[in-house]
């Protein structure tokens, strides 16, 4: 009896300078050593059969060895895979895609009531409009409620606020905590701070203080300068207080009412008007002579 022939049909890879479908022809006694030696002599010599794998079109690996081709025939045909081993990665990913399905479902199930939302009523409205409508309604509806537990809410707490502060005044005025104080002493204190207050307001009234400012503003070196200048011209005010006497009546009011004096300023004014007075008598005579 003849053998057969056995039709072999294998799907390649690109980069092996091969046809994306190799047939070629074996007699149906082979072994799959046979098989495998067959296809290593259309392979290039840099890559041998051992870096391949070779498996069936039902996902069945075939290792050379002395088993015949024929348990794996299809009929007369035998159809046959090369790939590439690949490395294995780091996996998870599956995981990830059960995750994202699941946000996915969820966010289905949320959404599911605005699945007809663009769609319109009888009245030609639309569903999503109606729903929004009846959510406000219903929140305007308990919104008076709400604001009443907000506004009893925060009365509560101010209550608080102020019992607490009472308890605590309380506390200190009695000694009923830690810091214990003493009644009659915060008593004589609060006394003491209005005296105090009505014996500054009484001297106001009278008049009885001085500028303390003052004496902070010019420092102490022009008080130093002022007493200097009063020792050094006692000429000059007695010059003054007998000018003052030969005036008239009028000016004494002024005098009594004089304006406040600066140390410096003053006896600049002074020294400057008895220059002018000497300037201005030489020109003074020359005139009334020319006139008599």
């Amino acid at each position: 009896m003849a053998s057969q022939n056995v039709n072999v049909l294998l799907s390649t890879f690109p980069g092996l300078s091969l046809p994306s479908t190799l047939s070629f022809s074996l007699p149906s006694s082979s072994s799959i050593a046979d098989l495998t030696d067959k296809i290593t002599s259309y392979l290039p010599h840099s890559l041998p059969l051992e870096s391949l794998i070779l498996t069936t079109t039902s996902n069945k690996q075939l290792v050379p060895s002395s088993e015949s081709v024929s348990p794996y025939l299809d009929g007369s045909i035998l159809p046959l895979r090369l790939s590439v081993p690949l490395c294995g990665g780091k996996g998870g990913f599956g995981s990830q895609l059960r995750a994202a399905g699941g946000r996915m479902s969820s966010k289905r199930k949320r959404n599911q009531g605005d699945d007809n939302g663009s769609s319109r009523n009888l009245d030609g409205r639309r569903l999503r409009t109606v729903n929004e409508a009846k959510a406000l309604a219903e929140y305007l509806a308990l919104k008076p409620e709400m604001d009443k537990k907000e506004k009893e809410e925060r009365r509560r707490r101010w209550q608080a606020v102020v019992d607490a502060a009472e308890k605590r005044q309380e506390e200190l005025k009695n000694g009923g905590g830690k810091q214990k104080i003493d009644g009659q002493w915060m008593e004589d204190k609060e006394e003491m701070n209005e005296k105090a207050r009505e014996a500054v307001l009484m001297a106001m009234k009278d008049g009885m203080w001085t500028d303390n400012l003052r004496d902070t503003i010019l420092g102490g070196s022009s008080t130093s300068a002022s007493e200097g200048s009063g020792q050094d011209t006692p000429s000059g005010s007695e010059e003054e207080d007998s000018d003052m006497e030969d005036a008239p009546g009028p000016s004494e009011p002024a005098r009594s009412a004089a304006p406040r004096r600066y140390v410096g300023f003053d006896e600049d004014d002074e020294f400057m008007s008895d220059s002018e007075e000497e300037e201005e008598e030489p020109v003074d005579d020359p005139k009334g002579k020319g006139k008599a």
